[in-house]
């Protein structure tokens, strides 16, 4: 069947514009009812910021990515790339390649922990460490206590929730919107993944988080299905719960964590292996995910007769 361009009948600016006027409106709806319930409760207490964690996700993330893509477009899901599923394979493969990244990912946070600021900027660099403890304490009470209905509460807060709130704010709507700039689409993705990072305020983790966040832009970009950054962030996210979980309790000996993470011998040869199976693992990845995979309004094109628009 021929295909053909669809032209956008909303312009990059205006897409833009209402993604950053609803951001800008439910953040304030939010952040609102945030204060309040804050107010009421303490902001120091597990259920109050488990609340506000829930209400940030639906009014920060999912609301202005819901309301830019019934707006500019006549199939929001279409739009969002919510409307294709992956196979069981695709999932696996996927999972086993962040699986396999695990000692080089901590080998960067590591490192990325480790960089200091000239003396000039130091209090730059002290008011980052104070956003890296309170970022901390904030994860730390969200958490609560170390027994199963507490584990049970994170991996649906933190885990699933988060997950897939921010894989539709960052990858569904905003690297869907850069993409009909029309923008190269390695540009949408690394642009999205920058902004992804920067808006953790945890510049101590930047850039994992940034090379992360193109993992899931690239996921989108191969796969056409959103569901696909979606499952991996919530694993990612649910190991990390997990991992904190199991050491909180002393169940384990090994900090996941920490594998890859030192400068001995042992742990920069995981590390290296690492990086090279991951790399591997991605390339074989792309493969799969790319193969027999028609161009959809996912991409910015669909067959004649199918109106739609980006």
């Amino acid at each position: 069947m021929n295909t053909q361009k669809i032209q956008p009948r909303v312009s990059f600016s205006q897409k833009f514009g209402l993604f950053i006027c609803a951001w800008i409106l439910t953040t304030i709806i939010g952040g609102t009812i945030i204060g309040l319930i804050q107010y009421k409760f303490g902001g120091d207490s597990t259920p109050a910021l488990r609340i506000s964690t829930i209400i940030q996700d639906v009014f920060i993330f999912i609301v202005p990515a819901i309301v830019t893509a019934v707006f500019i477009t006549r199939t929001p899901a279409s739009f969002l790339c919510i409307d294709r599923f992956v196979s069981v394979k695709k999932i696996v493969l996927t999972l086993l390649t962040l699986t396999l990244a695990i000692p080089i990912m901590n080998f960067i946070i590591e490192w990325n922990a480790n960089i200091h600021l000239p003396d000039s900027l130091s209090s730059i660099e002290q008011w980052m460490k104070n956003q890296e403890i309170a970022a901390a304490n904030s994860v730390t009470i969200l958490l609560g206590k170390s027994d199963i209905p507490n584990l049970i509460m994170s991996i649906l807060i933190v885990g699933i929730f988060a997950g897939l709130s921010e894989e539709l704010f960052f990858r569904g709507a905003l690297q869907r919107i850069f993409q009909s700039k029309p923008m190269n689409i390695h540009v949408a993705i690394w642009c999205t993944a920058i902004i992804f990072s920067a808006v953790h305020m945890q510049f101590y983790g930047f850039i994992p988080r940034m090379l992360l966040g193109a993992f899931f832009g690239y996921l989108l970009w191969w796969s056409k299905s959103l569901w696909l950054p979606i499952i991996a962030h919530i694993y990612n996210n649910t190991l990390t719960v997990i991992f904190t979980w199991l050491n909180n309790r002393g169940a384990v000996t090994i900090d996941a964590n920490s594998i890859g993470a030192t400068t001995n011998y042992q742990d920069i040869i995981i590390a290296i292996i690492s990086l090279i199976v991951t790399i591997i693992s991605i390339y074989y990845l792309r493969k799969v995910l790319t193969k027999n995979i028609n161009q959809t309004s996912c991409d910015g094109t669909q067959s004649l007769g199918q109106g739609t628009s980006l």
